[in-house]
């Protein structure tokens, strides 16, 4: 008897082991609520399915993607396709290549008969502002007829109620969530939205071997229904 509780303790020890042994990948981001919400469930679920555990930090846009080139953590998201690998900006961070979420960028104001129907050409003759290291609008919106770079999403909305910028661009989920928390009901999303776009997760390629896994990890959770449930909840 005693030796088969001393077996069944020390079969418990090296189970608690074996999960304590789960290796911890940090990801930064400067996501919105919403998406960041997004990223770590997402991202916890299809971690876990990899034998991976996920320890989410918030850096600034700009120095959140630098950090994670320099592996200074482990990865990065959530970002547009194409900003890793040789050719892209960040040559130290691999994409993820299964899509995460698809987030529409906008337009907010004040003034809901500003036409947008010519996309981004439609920011020229307007003052407008959107948050410092979002790349989807550092590289189109900058032909506007003036441009403010902000660090916070506050800042976006409280320039567009005093009057100080013609159009606040941010995502619309959490924009309309942002203007009804600061009680600016005025503040309303542009259609058409400037543009929808696939989002992924990055990693350093010093775990360039974990990409594909993660990959299919995504896969197999949009398959059985957890991803639809996990941004029901959420969106």
């Amino acid at each position: 008897m005693r030796a088969l509780i001393i077996a069944g303790l020390l079969l418990m020890f090296g189970l608690n082991a074996a999960l304590a042994d789960n290796p911890t990948l940090t990801v930064s981001t400067n996501n919105t609520p919403l998406d960041r919400k997004a990223l770590e469930q997402l991202s916890q679920e299809s971690f876990r399915r990899v034998g991976v555990d996920l320890k989410l930090v918030s850096l600034p846009s700009e120095r959140s993607l630098v950090a994670a080139n320099l592996g200074e953590v482990d990865g990065e998201g959530l970002r547009v396709a194409g900003l890793g690998g040789p050719g892209g900006p960040y040559p130290n961070l691999v994409q993820v290549p299964e899509r995460f979420v698809r987030i529409s960028f906008v337009a907010f104001s004040k003034d809901a008969t500003i036409p947008l129907d010519n996309g981004w050409d439609s920011l020229k003759p307007y003052r407008i502002a959107f948050i410092n290291g979002w790349k989807m609008f550092e590289a189109n919106a900058l032909g506007a007829r003036v441009v403010h770079k902000v660090d916070k999403p506050e800042q976006l909305f409280r320039m567009l109620e005093e009057g100080r910028v013609d159009l606040a661009l941010y995502t619309r989920a959490d924009g309309i969530l942002l203007a009804r928390n600061l009680g600016l009901p005025a503040i309303a999303p542009l259609s058409p939205t400037l543009k929808d776009v696939d989002m992924y997760l990055y990693l350093h390629k010093k775990h360039q071997a974990l990409v594909p896994k993660l990959s299919q990890a995504i896969r197999d959770i949009k398959a059985d229904g957890s991803y639809n449930r996990i941004l029901s909840t959420i969106y």
